[in-house]
């Protein structure tokens, strides 16, 4: 067990940052699932269910959910990534399953991120640092919504849904 219990509350600005971390790599695993083969469909959708419902929970609550095991969960996509890149690489069929890279990419920082930041917080031992209050907890969320929104926009954009929604045109 790490030196920081199961029970021990995650400071409010290191549960922005997780949070809006999340998010971003559920909403860019989510528009990565469209453009994907249906077993490969099923598990983006499951993965971005994941991230975004932990992503909310994380921001309702002092604890997050399942806290101990995030650095390891975390990292599952970018193994599943990793297995598919094998898989690709060593099929003799000619035909290699390709996710769009900078989508894929940013959503493996954001969950990289995400891993580093909770497995830091479950090694150090001290008490979450709770001076500012709520002043600090909204500059965090904030400073934290323009990074991640910074990586995410542009990874969005490079999706089949995000090619999608720029090419739609609507008729008046």
């Amino acid at each position: 067990m790490s030196r920081m219990s199961r029970s021990a509350p995650v400071a409010p600005s290191t549960r922005a940052f997780l949070a809006v971390a999340a998010l971003g790599a559920g909403l860019l695993h989510a528009a990565l699932a469209p453009g994907a083969p249906l077993p490969l469909l099923l598990a983006l959708c499951g993965v971005a269910t994941a991230e975004l419902a932990w992503a909310a929970f994380t921001l309702a609550k002092d604890r997050p959910p399942l806290f101990a095991v995030v650095p390891a969960l975390a990292l599952v996509p970018l193994g599943l990534w990793a297995a598919l890149a094998v898989v690709g690489a060593t099929t003799s069929s000619g035909t290699v399953l390709e996710l769009p890279l900078a989508p894929m990419g940013a959503a493996s920082l954001l969950d990289l991120a995400v891993a580093a930041t909770a497995a830091v917080v479950l090694r150090r031992s001290r008490t979450p640092h709770r001076v500012g209050g709520a002043l600090r907890f909204v500059c965090a969320l904030a400073l934290s919504a323009c990074a991640v929104c910074a990586v995410t926009i542009p990874a969005l954009g490079a999706t089949d849904a995000g090619v999608a929604a720029v090419t739609v045109h609507h008729h008046h």
